[in-house]
C-alpha cells in the first residue's frame, strides 16, 4: 500500500469525505457527480487525490504518483518482478 498525498508547498493539508450510497439505480448518477466533482478540482487547480480511486491508464497512475512514480516504479520492480501482485488495478 502506497499512500499518497498531494504534492504541493504548504504546511497544512485537508483530508475530505465525501462518502455516498448508491443503489446499482443511482450508481450512474452518483459516479457523474464524483466525476465533475474531480474535474472541478483540475480545472480550478486544486490538487487532490483520491482513495480507492479506478484509473484506467498508466498515465493516470503516473499522474497519481508524481515525482515518487519512479521510486514506486523501481519498487515494484524490485519486490515484484513478476507483476503478479494488484493486477486488476491496471498500473503495468
Amino acid at each position: 500500500m502506497s499512500a499518497m498525498i498531494p504534492e504541493i508547498d504548504e504546511d497544512v493539508i485537508y483530508i475530505i469525505g465525501l462518502l455516498q450510497s448508491a443503489t446499482p439505480k443511482d450508481l450512474p448518477e452518483v459516479e457523474s457527480v464524483n466525476e465533475k466533482i474531480i474535474r472541478f478540482c483540475k480545472d480550478s487547480g486544486i490538487k487532490i487525490k483520491q482513495y480507492l480511486m479506478h484509473y484506467t491508464s498508466k498515465e493516470d497512475w503516473i499522474e497519481h504518483f508524481g515525482s515518487k512514480w519512479d521510486d514506486f516504479s523501481k519498487r515494484k520492480d524490485l519486490f515484484d518482478p513478476k507483476k503478479l501482485l494488484s493486477p486488476g488495478q491496471d498500473i503495468f
